[in-house]
C-alpha cells in the first residue's frame, strides 16, 4: 500500500523522529497492559492535556496538535491503550496510567470512540475527581446506535482484514475537499496498520450499548468539537450530546470532515488553546509558567 500524503509530510516526519513513542505496562486487577504514550511539552507540569486515540487509529493521529501545542508550553501527551474488551477495564487501565506518572488531574480530548471512553472516565471517577475538563471531538455519549443489529460477541472471532472492512465501511471514499481527502487516506492507513486484538477490542466496546449519566460530568468545563461535513456520527448522536451538556461549549467547523483534528488541524487547535486558557493561572494550567499567555 502506497504512504498516504499526510505521513510523507515533513511534519508527520518531525513528530517521529523527535518525540519518543513509550511503552508502558500498567497493572490493574484484571491484569497486566501496555500503553502507547508520545509524552511532550514541559514534564513539570501536573495536569496535562491527554489526547486519547480514537477507534480507526494509534496516538499518532494526534500529531498535529501534539507538535503545535507543545510548542505554546502545554504538556500534551497523546495515548493508545491496550487490548481491553470492555469500558470498566479501559477506564481501570487508564487510572493506572494516571498513577504510573503521577498524575491526579487531567483535560482530556478524545475524538469518537476516545471521546466516549473519556467521559465514561470521568464518569466513573466522578467521586475522586481526576478529570478537570472535556474537549469531545464528533464524539457521542450513547453507544445504543451502533449497537444495533451487531453482536457484538462476533468481533471477537472475525479475521483482520473482516474487522477492517468493518471499519473503513464507515468512511467517506473520498471528498472533493484535498484537506479532508488527505485525512482520509491517512486515517486508512492507519487502519490498515492496525492488529487484530486491537480493532476487534474497539470495535466490541463501541457497539455494547452503553450510556454516559451525564449529571455526573455537568460540573465539569465541557467543550463539543462538531463537522457540519461529518457523516460519521448522526444528527441524533449530535444532538444528545448536545442535551446531555446544555452548558458546554459548541464549537463548529464547517470543512474537518470525520478527521477535523488532521482536516482543519488549526481550527481544532484554536479551539482547544481557547478551551485551556480558563485554566491559565491556576492549579490546573497545562502550561508551563514562563509560557502561560497572558489573560486579561
Amino acid at each position: 500500500m502506497s504512504k498516504s500524503s499526510l505521513s510523507l509530510t515533513p511534519e508527520f516526519q518531525s513528530f517521529k523522529s523527535s518525540l519518543t513513542r513509550q511503552r508502558i505496562t500498567v497493572e490493574d486487577n484484571s491484569g497486566e497492559g501496555v500503553w502507547t504514550v508520545y509524552d511532550t511539552g514541559p514534564s513539570e507540569v501536573r495536569c496535562p492535556l491527554i489526547m486519547i486515540a480514537p477507534l480507526s487509529g494509534s496516538a499518532q493521529v494526534y500529531y498535529k496538535q501534539v507538535l503545535a501545542l507543545s510548542s505554546k508550553g502545554i504538556r500534551v501527551m497523546s495515548v493508545e491503550g491496550p487490548v481491553c474488551w470492555s469500558e470498566g477495564r479501559w477506564c481501570s487501565s487508564f487510572r493506572h496510567l494516571l498513577y504510573h506518572f503521577n498524575l491526579d488531574k487531567v483535560h482530556l480530548f478524545g475524538a469518537g470512540l476516545g471521546g466516549y471512553l473519556a467521559q465514561k472516565f470521568a464518569e466513573i471517577t466522578f467521586r475522586n475527581p481526576m478529570v478537570v475538563s472535556l474537549i469531545l471531538c464528533n464524539s457521542f455519549s450513547d453507544t445504543s446506535e451502533y449497537s444495533k443489529g451487531t453482536v457484538p460477541s462476533l468481533f471477537y472471532m472475525m479475521p483482520a482484514f473482516a474487522l477492517k472492512r468493518q471499519v473503513l465501511s464507515t468512511f467517506p471514499a473520498t471528498s472533493d475537499n484535498g484537506h479532508v481527502a488527505d485525512s482520509i487516506d491517512f486515517m486508512v492507513e492507519q487502519v490498515e496498520s492496525m492488529d487484530r486484538s486491537t480493532l476487534a477490542s474497539r470495535l466490541v466496546i463501541g457497539s455494547t450499548r452503553s450510556y454516559v449519566e451525564p449529571q455526573r460530568l455537568r460540573h465539569l468545563n465541557i467543550t463539543l468539537i462538531e463537522g457540519f461535513d461529518n457523516p460519521g456520527v448522526s444528527e441524533k448522536l449530535q444532538d444528545d450530546i448536545q442535551k446531555c451538556y446544555p452548558d458546554g461549549k459548541r464549537a463548529q467547523i464547517k470543512r474537518g470532515g470525520v478527521f477535523p483534528y488532521l482536516a482543519a488541524a488549526n481550527e481544532v487547535n484554536i479551539y482547544l488553546l481557547i478551551h485551556l486558557q480558563v485554566f491559565v493561572k491556576t492549579r490546573y494550567s497545562p502550561y508551563q509558567k514562563e509560557s502561560e499567555p497572558i489573560v486579561e
